[in-house]
């Protein structure tokens, strides 16, 4: 068994994996010569000036052509870094939001992020489930403003009394927060990074080298650490049966 959760955070990996893929057909069909003859006037045979302006100002020839090839993958492994890093914060809201309507034991759960709402937003609310949803978002929310993956991905098994494997966490770190430098240091290592992470080869100042290596070592740790929380949930019987499928 799985979690619905657990479905949905692999389809839309596999799309990213797709989407990684058609880079590669892509670049591989510029390189070969595939997309563009040898004395057409625009950098590739089918650009039409009206609705691909910024390609038809590109001068025709293999420099450009290459260039563009790079430049498209790279923007591929930038994207997926980034929304792997959302599709796994979106699994751990989920799975809180679907372990408070299974019922927990409530200070375990809310713990030192405690919560509270207007007697108005309550009755608005409409269901007890949806009280719960209210309790779980809050509860996720606080834990997101803490501005630590780690700790949300740590606390989140605590509060759910998972015991994920450390080691699982620790794994998927690097690549976690090199989203982060992604969005907020053009995807330079700083010293926190590099002191973090000492044997991820980072060097301060530089920019995260993106390849395929990184993506894979990405894929594996982040993809086994959902596993790992998954089969948790399901071994600990967190989430309500509705949740599950083989």
């Amino acid at each position: 068994m799985k979690t619905k959760s657990h479905v949905r955070f692999f389809s839309r990996a596999a799309h990213l994996d797709t989407d990684i893929e058609l880079g590669d057909v892509i670049k591989r069909s510029i390189t070969q010569g595939v997309l563009s003859t040898a004395d057409g006037p625009y950098i590739f045979t089918t650009v039409d000036p009206q609705c691909h302006p910024k390609l038809a100002e590109r001068t025709s020839s293999d420099q450009s052509r290459t260039l563009a090839a790079n430049h498209l993958k790279a923007t591929l492994y930038e994207a997926y870094i980034k929304n792997i890093y959302e599709d796994a914060t979106q699994y751990v809201f989920e799975i809180i939001k679907a372990a408070a309507r299974k019922g927990l034991d409530p200070n375990r759960f809310i713990g030192e992020h405690k919560v509270s709402f207007e007697a108005n937003d309550i009755l608005k609310a409409g269901s007890w489930n949806e009280v719960l949803d209210m309790v779980a978002e809050s509860v996720y929310r606080k834990l997101e403003n803490e501005r630590s993956t780690k700790a949300l991905f740590q606390k989140t098994s605590q509060k759910l009394n998972l015991g994920v494997d450390q080691a699982m966490i620790d794994a998927a770190l690097p690549f976690f927060e090199v989203r982060h430098l992604l969005v907020h240091a053009d995807g330079k290592a700083d010293q926190r990074f590099c002191a973090s992470f000492p044997n991820f080869g980072a060097t301060v100042g530089q920019r995260i080298k993106l390849d395929s290596t990184l993506l894979q070592n990405a894929r594996t740790s982040i993809f086994a650490l959902i596993n790992e929380f998954d089969q948790k949930v399901v071994d600990n019987n967190v989430v309500p049966n509705s949740e599950l499928q083989p």
